[in-house]
């Protein structure tokens, strides 16, 4: 059935209803069907089944949507998470916290894409969200790879210099922890998108590839912690309106409030008798107890 943007909606996903077409990953039911991924959702499909246990860098309340349809197929899946490190110290040899600090609270835009993205993101994208980023008027702190940097508008390091800070690498877990970062722009990457749930803010999605696209609508129709760009691209005026609906609207106090809702979910988890402490347990009985044959996916 279309949705409100056109897209059609999927509803044959157990567990998975607010999906559309457009959010599944190439190979699932367009594109590539012998794609890697592709190949390898079908293993982790064939094999599930099969094992003493699914482990999962997640929690129970963040997956309460798809839970039961999981444990319907593999009753010991064991949600474990969140975990990543949690660091307290780390190497800022380009002036992230310093930068930071210069900054009021709740003003800098955090922008990072990741490894891979960062170097598959469009030039014209690029443009679009150095031209966003600089109308916007906010504080930024951008993570890009030298190699891009020469995509970007001309004069624009020396226009947005003292405001905007381009570094090739950031202290990702103590820059989204600091007080004054307001908005994570990123890729929505699983771990990147875990990490920013559990000390973070809201998000503004600029979704790639891979699981990118079902993490996104997770985040604006799930979570409620952040938004898509309008019309999925980075353009100067999705940018731009992107971060005034984030910090001078209602929305964001909506999203920020989300934010702190999740966090304090995340933390019941892994407190003594949360849910992933039980499943850590769980799993060391499982261990214990699986023979030579067994096998933990």
């Amino acid at each position: 059935k279309p949705e409100s943007d056109g897209d059609v909606a999927v509803d044959c996903i157990p567990g998975l209803p607010f999906l559309t077409l457009q959010d599944l990953p190439e190979g699932v039911v367009s594109g590539r069907l012998d794609s890697p991924f592709s190949l390898l959702l079908e293993d982790v499909a064939r094999t599930a089944p099969r094992s003493s246990a699914i482990i999962v860098n997640t929690f129970d309340a963040f997956e309460s949507f798809s839970l039961p349809a999981i444990r319907n197929k593999v009753p010991a899946c064991l949600f474990v998470g969140p975990l990543y490190r949690q660091t307290e110290t780390a190497d800022d040899h380009h002036g992230c916290l310093p930068f930071l600090n210069s900054h009021q609270p709740n003003s800098v835009i955090y922008v990072c894409f990741g490894t891979v993205v960062d170097l598959l993101l469009p030039k014209h994208e690029l443009v679009g969200l150095a031209e966003g980023l600089e109308s916007s008027g906010q504080p930024f702190l951008w993570s890009l790879k030298p190699e891009r940097q020469a995509d970007l508008p001309a004069g624009f390091v020396d226009r947005v210099k003292g405001r905007g800070l381009l570094v090739p690498w950031a202290p990702q877990p103590l820059v989204i922890r600091h007080a004054s970062t307001a908005v994570f722009f990123f890729h929505v990457g699983y771990n990147s998108l875990l990490e920013n749930l559990v000390d973070g803010v809201p998000m503004i999605c600029r979704s790639a590839w891979a699981d990118n696209h079902v993490n996104s609508r997770l985040v604006e129709r799930v979570l409620g912690t952040g938004l898509r760009l309008r019309g999925g691209t980075c353009t100067k005026e999705s940018v731009e309106e992107a971060i005034r609906l984030l910090l001078h609207e209602g929305e964001g106090k909506a999203m920020r409030e989300k934010v702190g809702y999740w966090k304090s979910k995340a933390q019941d988890a892994m407190a003594p008798g949360g849910s992933s402490i039980e499943n850590l347990k769980a799993l060391l009985q499982i261990l214990r107890g699986a023979g030579p044959n067994g096998s933990v996916m």
